[in-house]
């Protein structure tokens, strides 16, 4: 049986993941700070479904996490928690990041959570995803961190996070290719979810399936690339 462990399971694309690798029969590791009723129901409706309690920013835990976890194997890592920060997307959020408004502690909580959330969730577990038959790690990025589609500017903690990101993962993909393992960042498209508001693009359903099929067919080839939910590229 193949095993997933999804940071950020409470909600949103998190959710949509857990559900639906469970509903393919996998065993799913869904980690998040506080479940959800909705999480709760699926780990009542799937027998291979178990919750952690798990705070990305808080690296003990991670660790603690781990060890917990120490000799089980790890198919694919989905860094999926991640923050827009202090004020939502769709909150004023743009009205907060914009330059002369810098927030910096909520930038530095940005950056702790979407990137070395995401590293440290790597080093303690690359051993779990190396002992694996699919040995994937999959970080959730965006477009926004995408210098080559940037035309707008603003929403700066936002925008180097995930730009931070990707270039983590190219590196990343880099140094654990010799352990065979495949570490890639990928764009879910602008989702209709909390962070992504109602006013998003696409359905967050159309997202996790999307991106389970390029997580699904994965290979060295994707190396150093940032690859949409519909199997596109964009420049970094």
């Amino acid at each position: 049986m193949s095993t997933v462990l999804i940071t950020g399971a409470n909600r949103g694309l998190g959710l949509g993941f857990a559900g639906a690798y469970a509903d393919m029969g996998w065993q799913v590791i869904a980690c998040c700070r506080k479940p959800s009723d909705e999480l709760l129901a699926l780990a009542q409706r799937y027998s291979t479904l178990r919750i952690e309690a798990l705070d990305v920013a808080d690296h003990a835990a991670i660790d603690a996490l781990a060890v917990r976890l120490k000799g089980e194997a790890i198919d694919v890592l989905l860094n999926n928690a991640g923050t827009y920060g202090r004020l939502g997307f769709a909150e004023g959020g743009i009205e907060h990041q914009a330059f002369g408004n810098t927030d910096y502690d909520n930038w530095e909580q940005v950056l702790r959570v979407n990137v070395f959330g995401p590293m440290k969730m790597a080093e303690a577990f690359v051993e779990h995803v190396e002992r694996s038959a699919q040995k994937k790690i999959v970080t959730l990025s965006s477009m926004m961190g995408s210098m080559g589609l940037n035309t707008s500017g603003g929403m700066y903690a936002y925008r180097t996070s995930k730009a931070a990101v990707n270039m983590m993962m190219h590196s990343m993909g880099i140094d654990l290719a010799k352990r065979g393992i495949i570490a890639v960042a990928l764009h879910p498209g602008w989702a209709r979810t909390d962070m992504g508001g109602p006013g998003a693009e696409i359905d967050p359903t159309e997202s996790v399936e999307g991106m389970m099929a390029v997580i699904e067919k994965l290979n060295a080839d994707h190396l150093g690339q940032l690859t949409a939910y519909d199997g596109s590229v964009l420049p970094y």
